[in-house]
């Protein structure tokens, strides 16, 4: 028996290692590391070429090869495999998938400052590793590329896309002896940027669909028809479910590699006050067709629509509160508000006298200044690494003297720092307009 045990925990460490482990998530971070930002079981990403496991003894979620998960399922180690998994299985054996572009190395330059190395090993500097990341016929949301050298190995993601058919220059620091061996390649193979692309299309498409449905309301006291209040109703539901996925590829996507998610600081979502110079106006009340189950014979479910309106600023996360003389409800509008401007919004609540319901503004004033700062934030970071990434490619088009090589320097440390922050930011970002 205990033969048997050490020869299944032999087979499912060779499953899961891989002379190319530590390439093994580009685009998005580990499972473990999902699972600290409370994603379900059902909610982690794997990145491209793996599929999704459950471990049977315990429900924990791995991203694991086809093959392998084939093999630990049949051993039973992993549940068994769902048709859906089969077939994604199936998908991705034929779909090896290539790099969606290049890495063009250009320059290798010393870093200024020594690197803080043991005697044993004062041969080794620090570089700044130039080149062009391109992509080929597909935008790529975040480069990641893999650099390797005769003493170190790292990923990097690079913070900016790359749009289709560009390129751009910019730089990693790696340490060396022989800058020689310094060498990357780029890991994205597109198919996450391709899913976050196709989330996007469906958010638009639902947001279309409610706002052509929205302009069929009354625009007076006049009760609206019912189907389309619970068509309205229907489709915000599947666009917040759609946004929901959306911003957890994006949190996935935009942790730095090597950066625990735990020792990042996500901006709590602390209660302030009513935004100022905000209104909401009650448009119509009308009893819904559907009964709510209740011991409460008089209690009746009831079709609200309000307008909410902002003041001389832009909401970020409009919060609207309905309550009556039984519930209380929060409907959460599926998009900003601009300044002095209106959304009409829709929900459903109990009452037994719909004299009794009332909407008001939800205290979310911090949160909206909080996500307002952070997107402020990335814009600046965003443009201060594209300014400096136009620096080092102008540089380095020149022929370059030692002032030239100081000064190159200096913009891939400067890179490297600003790249840390975006990604962090934008981390934050996402993470806070998704509850975390």
């Amino acid at each position: 028996m205990k033969f048997s045990n050490l020869l299944v925990f032999s087979i499912v460490v060779i499953l899961f290692s891989s002379p190319l482990a530590s390439q093994s998530f580009a685009d998005v971070i580990p499972p473990k590391q999902q699972m600290k930002l409370d994603f379900t079981a059902e909610q982690i990403i794997c990145a491209e070429g793996l599929v999704k496991i459950t471990k049977a003894s315990s429900g924990n979620v791995s991203c694991v090869k086809p093959e392998s998960a084939e093999k630990l399922s049949q051993m039973g180690w992993a549940k068994k495999l769902t048709d859906q998994n089969l077939e994604e299985i199936k998908t991705k054996k034929v779909a090896k998938g290539q790099a969606a572009g290049t890495i063009n190395k250009l320059f290798t330059v010393k870093q200024l400052s020594p690197s803080k190395t043991s005697a044993a090993s004062t041969s080794i500097s620090g570089y700044a590793f130039i080149f062009d990341a391109c992509a080929n016929d597909k935008v790529i949301r975040t480069p990641e590329i893999y650099v390797t050298s005769d003493s170190e190995t790292k990923q990097v993601k690079l913070g900016s896309m790359i749009n289709a058919n560009s390129c751009y220059t910019t730089s990693v620091l790696i340490k060396a002896a022989n800058p020689e061996s310094i060498t990357a390649k780029l890991l994205n193979k597109g198919g996450i940027s391709e899913k976050i692309s196709s989330l996007e299309s469906q958010v638009a498409d639902l947001k279309s669909q409610i706002k052509t449905l929205k302009q069929t309301l009354p625009k007076t006291e006049e009760n609206p028809n019912p189907e389309t209040i619970n068509n309205i109703i229907s489709l915000k539901k599947e666009l917040n479910d759609v946004q929901d996925q959306l911003r957890r590829y994006l949190v996935a996507l935009y942790v730095p590699p090597n950066v625990k998610v735990s020792k990042i600081d996500f901006p709590k979502s602390i209660t302030g006050q009513p935004l100022t110079g905000m209104t909401t106006n009650l448009i119509s009340v009308s009893e819904s067709v559907v009964v709510p189950v209740s011991s409460n014979l008089d209690l009746k479910r009831f079709n609200v629509v309000f307008e909410a309106c902002s003041g001389m600023e832009s909401i970020r996360v409009p919060v609207i509160t309905m309550d009556s003389d039984s519930d209380s409800v929060d409907v959460k509008l599926i998009d900003r508000i601009i300044p002095e401007s209106c959304q009409v919004g829709i929900g459903k609540i109990n009452a037994v006298d719909s004299e009794t319901i009332i909407v008001s503004i939800s205290e979310n004033a911090s949160i909206s200044t909080q996500i307002s700062s952070l997107e402020k934030h990335v814009d600046e970071l965003q443009l201060q690494l594209g300014e400096k990434r136009k620096s080092l490619g102008v540089l380095v088009s020149k022929q370059l003297d030692s002032a030239g090589e100081e000064e190159a320097a200096q913009l891939a440390l400067d890179i490297s720092d600003l790249r840390k922050e975006l990604l962090e930011t934008r981390t934050k970002l996402y993470g806070m307009m998704l509850g975390l």
